[in-house]
């Protein structure tokens, strides 16, 4: 359950890297929005650079989201193309653990508002239907959004008695 390189086995040219690690790498918490739905898997390119160790390529793990707009369960693949990660060696000999790095730049790549797809409808903001599944019968605001703002005093204020 970890992704282990052992630099003093590297290939002059580097060395290419694919596999896959167990979704529980990824040490979602069972309470969270955000659940893994599949392994870690990773294309990796491995090069020393005299004592520097130099890590590119691609990771990415299936993960299950709730959807932003409409709360419906959904999958998708998490992805980080541009994963980078170097690090000083020491010790040639001791090996890199990548795992947390790993870990890190998947969920760093989640969605901020995950959504099921594009066209999600979401909820119904009075009666909580879900639009994509069923009309309800309330009747839309005629009230345009930002309409609240409209009100708002927004003359140039002073501080201490200074413009």
């Amino acid at each position: 359950m970890a992704i282990i390189i052992e630099p003093s086995r590297i290939a002059t040219d580097g060395d290419d890297l694919e596999g896959e690690e167990p979704s529980e790498a990824l040490g979602l918490p069972a309470d969270e929005e955000a659940q893994a739905a599949g392994p870690i898997r990773y294309e990796l390119n491995v090069q020393l650079a005299g004592r520097e160790l130099i890590v590119t390529g691609e990771v990415a793990a299936r993960i299950r989201f709730a959807c932003s707009r409409c709360a419906t369960p959904f999958e998708t693949d998490v992805r980080d193309g541009s994963f980078f990660y170097e690090q000083e060696l020491e010790d040639l000999h001791s090996p890199v653990d990548l795992t947390g790095e790993v870990r890190e730049s998947i969920i760093l790549a989640f969605p901020t508002y995950p959504v099921c797809q594009s066209a999600c409808r979401g909820l119904c903001p009075r009666c909580g239907a879900n639009r994509n599944r069923e009309q309800c019968g309330c009747t839309e605001t005629t009230e345009p959004i930002g309409s609240v703002f409209d009100s708002l005093d927004v003359r140039e204020r002073t501080e201490h008695g200074r413009t």
